[in-house]
């Protein structure tokens, strides 16, 4: 009978091991699970490259690369990651069309000033998972979600009136919905020498000759002149 018993209770011990190790088995790290979900959703390899934010909203987060963009981390959120009904979302296209941006911007500024050098940087913020994998470059940039950052720099001398800020920002506005947009107007000699993290030092103390700020987050451009404003006529 003894023998009985301690065979039943080995039996029990035997299915409760394999039980929890096919669990343990079938579980998966969450950043494993981010990397399938971007490899079907785009059909390319990714790798994991680096942690980002923190999981105490219930939303993990990380950044990723793939051979396509090797030098550009891409964001991956899973809101409710630790439960059955994940909600995936990325800023894949955003890094994608990264240069089409660029060039929209540059055409944009040049067609007003003649001549303007552009900064800009994708946020890392997933943009709607409406978009298709496919989306257009136009798609993107009609992406209500995440507010593009743009800065222009342009020469002094390129300035006549204000109308011109206005005019860039209307451009702008006709294909995107939601910016903030800066154009720094900097000494003719200084133009061209400065990176956008030097750029933003000057914004901040005042070292341009002109500089304003346009915002759209509705139907409305806000419009702001920093410092200056009083040599504009």
């Amino acid at each position: 009978m003894r023998n009985v018993q301690k065979f039943g209770v080995l039996s029990l011990a035997i299915v409760i091991f394999l039980g929890v190790s096919g669990c343990m088995s079938n579980s998966k790290n969450i950043n494993d699970v981010a990397i399938e979900y971007m490899e079907q959703k785009y059909g390319q390899t990714f790798e994991y490259s680096a942690p980002f934010g923190n999981s105490m909203s219930g939303t993990h987060q990380l950044l990723v690369k793939c051979a396509s963009f090797p030098d550009h981390n891409i964001l991956v959120d899973i809101e409710n990651f630790r439960n059955e009904n994940k909600i995936f979302s990325d800023n894949y296209l955003a890094v994608k069309y990264r240069n089409d941006t660029i060039a929209f911007f540059q055409s944009a500024a040049e067609q007003i000033f003649g001549e303007a050098n552009i900064f800009y940087d994708v946020a890392y913020r997933s943009l709607s998972p409406e978009l298709p994998v496919d989306a257009t470059f136009e798609e993107f940039l009609a992406d209500t979600l995440v507010p593009l950052s743009v800065m222009v720099e342009v020469k002094a001398s390129s300035f006549r009136s204000k109308d011109q800020a206005q005019q860039l920002a209307k451009y702008v506005a006709a294909n995107v919905p939601r910016f903030y947009l800066s154009i720094m107007f900097v000494n003719d000699d200084e133009y061209g020498l400065y990176d956008e993290k030097t750029h933003g030092v000057h914004l901040t103390t005042g070292n341009f000759v002109y500089c304003v700020t346009l915002e759209r987050l509705s139907d409305e451009i806000q419009t702001r002149w920093l410092e200056h404003d009083w040599l504009i006529s």
